[in-house]
């Protein structure tokens, strides 16, 4: 079945890198689930400080980008030849352009990291400021997770959590996976048998909604980051909400969110939470 050109869009981030293949190879998945229509996004822009002497250059910098981007797009057309899939190549910073149909857009999904920078670093800005600031879920890759691996979600005391619990439900439903729901007790949340019992009634609703998934739940008497990356060990997804419930709006991430981004070896889909 092809995609209808009108359905919200899933968008790749696309730079060519290792990180950005992964991820295009996972958005083309998530978009076949989805009969949604695939955007292989490209951002192009001069990378020096003096602009040129000649400005034939700088169109000499634009269609190479052209062509990186026709790159990424022949790839998807061969892993999925009945997706419809079309190429945004826009002049900007790589974040600026991401972010700029966000909110038009179903998903989008990019490497922690891609071309160039620092080999140690781990999560780049690209990745930190559109999982900071995107209205829709973002996917961020650094290894393909495991094949046949639950959904995993980060659950904590307050209502906003259905958002990442209903995509983490969503996903799984589509992807024929169970989920595992964490949650994470802290001294300050009061005694753990009443925070537990909050944590099942936050859960108990999206069950019911999604009877074909399979739920199970964890209360972790650990941090919250030790508790995720232990239970995304063997994850397919890790789904958690861009920060925490006590965190102020302010904060476009927040440090647990951080940490897992970091130390995560399956892909991390954030999820807004206002």
């Amino acid at each position: 079945m092809r995609a209808d050109d009108s359905q919200r869009p899933v968008v790749a981030g696309y730079d060519g890198s290792a990180f950005s293949e992964t991820a295009l190879r996972l958005a083309v998945r998530e978009a076949q689930l989805r009969y949604a229509p695939l955007v292989v996004a490209h951002a192009w822009q001069w990378p020096f400080a003096v602009p040129p002497s000649d400005p034939s250059i700088v169109e000499t910098v634009r269609l190479s980008a052209e062509h990186l981007v026709g790159k990424g797009v022949a790839l998807a057309a061969t892993l999925a030849p009945r997706l419809a899939v079309r190429a945004r190549l826009e002049h900007g910073s790589p974040a600026s352009v991401l972010l700029t149909e966000a909110a038009a857009e179903e998903l989008i999904v990019l490497g922690t990291r891609g071309a160039g920078g620092f080999e140690r670093l781990r999560v780049g800005s690209t990745a930190v400021q559109v999982a900071g600031h995107a209205p829709c879920p973002v996917i961020l890759v650094s290894g393909p997770g495991a094949a046949s691996g639950p959904v995993v979600v980060g659950v904590d005391d307050s209502p906003q959590s259905g958002r990442a619990l209903g995509f983490a439900l969503e996903e799984a439903a589509l992807r024929h996976a169970d989920v595992l729901a964490v949650h994470a007790w802290g001294e300050d949340e009061g005694p753990p048998r009443e925070v537990g019992a909050r944590f099942q009634r936050i859960v108990a609703p999206w069950c019911e909604k999604y009877p074909q998934v399979r739920v199970s739940t964890s209360f972790a008497e650990r941090p919250a980051a030790e508790a995720l990356l232990s239970a995304g060990e063997d994850a397919a997804l890790l789904v958690i909400g861009n920060r925490g419930h006590r965190e102020p709006a302010r904060v476009t991430l927040g440090v647990v969110t951080q940490a897992v981004l970091h130390d995560a070896l399956c892909p991390v889909a954030v999820v807004p939470q206002s």
